[in-house]
C-alpha cells in the first residue's frame, strides 16, 4: 500500500455498544477524529425513549486515515469497525453528504409522516400486499385510516401506521 493511501482520510462505520453512540462519538472527537452521527426525529414518537435518536442505532461514522484506525477499536463503548472482505469497509463521502443535506437547521433528520391522499402499500397484517389510499392519520394512536377497494366498493380500514409504506 502506498504512503499517500494511508494518509488519505476516509469515512468508516464503527459498531458501538447499544446506546453508546454519543459516548463513542465524544471520545473520537476528543482524539481529533471527525465523526458523524445522523440523528432522526421519529414519528410516531416511541413509547419508551427519546423522540430524537440515532438513525442507525449502535453505529457512528468516523473520518480517519488508515494509520488512525488502531485507536478506534480501543475506544470505550466500541465493538470495532464494520469490515467486509477482511478489511475495514470504507463509506463513500456521498453517503454522508446525502444524509447531511436532509438535516434541518437543528441537525436532525425528520421522518415526515405520509400525506393524506397518497397511495400506500400495506406491508403487514391480513391485507398485506394490497394497495390503498391514505385517508388520514389518527393522532395519538399511531394508526391510520386507509381506503381500500374491495368487491368494487371503497372500504375504510383502520390499521397501525407501521403497516403501510408509500407506494
Amino acid at each position: 500500500m502506498r504512503s499517500d493511501e494511508t494518509d488519505q482520510s476516509s469515512w468508516y462505520v464503527v459498531h458501538t455498544q447499544r446506546h453508546k453512540e454519543r459516548a463513542a462519538q465524544a471520545s473520537f472527537e476528543h482524539d481529533g477524529l471527525h465523526t458523524y452521527l445522523p440523528l432522526l426525529r421519529q414519528w410516531p414518537r416511541p413509547v419508551v425513549g427519546a423522540e430524537v435518536g440515532p438513525m442507525f442505532p449502535s453505529y457512528v461514522f468516523v473520518c480517519a486515515a488508515l494509520t488512525d484506525l488502531h485507536r478506534i477499536g480501543r475506544t470505550a463503548g466500541v465493538h470495532g469497525l464494520v469490515a467486509f472482505g477482511g478489511g475495514p469497509a470504507r463509506l463513500d463521502d456521498s453517503v454522508v453528504m446525502f444524509l447531511r443535506e436532509r438535516e434541518g437547521p437543528d441537525g436532525i433528520i425528520r421522518s415526515e409522516p405520509l400525506p393524506a391522499g397518497c397511495e400506500v402499500r400495506i406491508m403487514d397484517g391480513p391485507l398485506r400486499g394490497m394497495a390503498a389510499i391514505l385517508e388520514r392519520r389518527l393522532s395519538g394512536r399511531q394508526r391510520v385510516l386507509v381506503l381500500l377497494e374491495i368487491l368494487q366498493r371503497e372500504a375504510r380500514v383502520e390499521m397501525p401506521e407501521r403497516w403501510v409504506r408509500q407506494a
